[in-house]
């Protein structure tokens, strides 16, 4: 599709001018009272005048006097009625004159400053600010695009807000149960080092146990250590010993 210069009411011959946008097209449809206009590029347009798509098909309405419609799923804008693109084209460059182009270097680069109910558009190349004709028709439109917007962003940032607080507390539900395991893990390996020494003094008894000795003396049974007559013994025979070397000596 052939592009052409983006201008107002006063045409730009520039052949290095860089700021270009498609011919708009459009496609009649129906018959008799249902006959419409189907603007078929509304939306490429809309990109390259840094505007929205459901404004310029709200601007061909007031305009040409003719009801509009534009659905955003399907991205379809619609004027009732039938109009040539010539026709179309002459009021698209009437509208890029009075909400497109600064006013002082008549470059498409502005965007819109709304404040108290005031429309102005800043210019992004030569940093001007100048309002916009609030007479027309349209301003009521942008008007109310705006409104709607900041409550959209107003609406998505508390659902921003409220989703950071659930995940906030999911986390610290998290953390909670988290500490809960590790506090019961901790618990579970005092347990079991705990039984873990029980054991190992009950088989301390049981060794002690079975180094005891019975002795049978007739009727009655003497239950002895066996450690402590091992070493009893050894006490014995080590003052045996001592007793001999002093016998030996005296001799």
């Amino acid at each position: 599709m052939s592009t052409i210069n983006i201008a107002g009411l006063t045409p730009v011959d520039d052949p290095s001018y860089r700021y270009k946008m498609p011919r708009i097209s459009g496609k009649v449809e129906g018959r008799g009272n249902g006959i419409k206009t189907v603007l078929v590029n509304v939306t490429d347009i809309a990109q390259s005048l840094n505007r929205e798509s459901q404004e310029i098909t709200k601007f061909f309405g007031c305009e040409l006097g003719s009801q509009t419609t534009y659905a955003v799923d399907t991205d379809r804008a619609i004027v009732n009625g039938a109009h040539k693109d010539m026709d179309l084209q002459n009021h698209l460059s009437r509208y890029i004159e009075c909400f497109v182009l600064c006013k002082n270097c008549r470059l498409p680069e502005t965007h819109y400053k709304i404040k108290d109910g005031l429309i102005s558009q800043k210019c992004l190349a030569c940093g001007s600010k100048d309002s916009v004709d609030m007479t027309h028709k349209l301003t009521a439109f942008i008007l109310a695009q705006h409104k709607k917007h900041k409550e959209a962003s107003k609406s998505s940032g508390k659902d921003a807000k409220k989703k950071d607080k659930k995940d906030k507390s999911v986390d610290k539900s998290v953390e909670e149960a988290s500490a809960s395991a590790t506090a019961a893990t901790s618990q579970g390996d005092g347990d079991k080092k705990k039984a873990s020494k029980e054991k190992d003094k009950v088989k301390d008894k049981d060794k002690k146990s079975s180094k005891s000795v019975i002795v049978v003396d007739g009727d009655k049974e003497t239950v002895f250590n066996a450690a402590a007559v091992v070493e009893e013994e050894e006490e014995e025979s080590d003052s045996r010993a001592a007793g001999m070397m002093r016998m030996v000596w005296c001799w």
